[in-house]
């Protein structure tokens, strides 16, 4: 029998993380509080053209995983993220943002399925691509 303690503890972390920024957000409203930055610069307008693009690609993958399989899709997203976050774009850079994430993958691979026995979803364009 697998343990599913990890997938759990996560949720419920995440529960309390949203409820504590849900009455943050509703403190604010009900104060009426004025925020305390008015004016963006140049550097914060590129930081948040940054998350922006990075939320943009989180949320294609949370789709995109449900039909590629959470591994193909999670190398996909690390690759293109890293490509995108890496200043220097030489080749010698963008061919490290595909490795890196490939090693990175495998790891978590058997982490994940071996020792916290997280459930991943299946790749339902690609019947039979991931193993039980």
């Amino acid at each position: 029998a697998k343990d599913w303690i990890f997938p759990i503890l996560a949720n419920y972390v995440i529960l309390i993380i949203g409820i504590v920024l849900f009455a943050r957000g509703a403190f604010a409203l009900i104060v009426k509080r004025l925020p305390d930055v008015l004016h963006i610069t140049q550097e914060e307008r590129l930081a948040y053209t940054d998350v922006l693009v990075f939320f943009l690609i989180v949320l294609a993958y949370m789709f995109i995983m449900y039909g590629l399989g959470f591994w193909l899709s999670s190398w996909f997203m690390l690759c293109i993220t890293s490509i995108y976050l890496t200043l220097d774009k030489t080749p010698r850079n963008i061919r490290l943002a595909m490795i890196v994430p490939l090693g990175t993958c495998i790891a978590c691979y058997y982490a994940f399925l071996y020792f916290f026995y997280v459930p991943f979803p299946r790749a339902t364009w690609w019947i039979g691509f991931m193993p039980d």
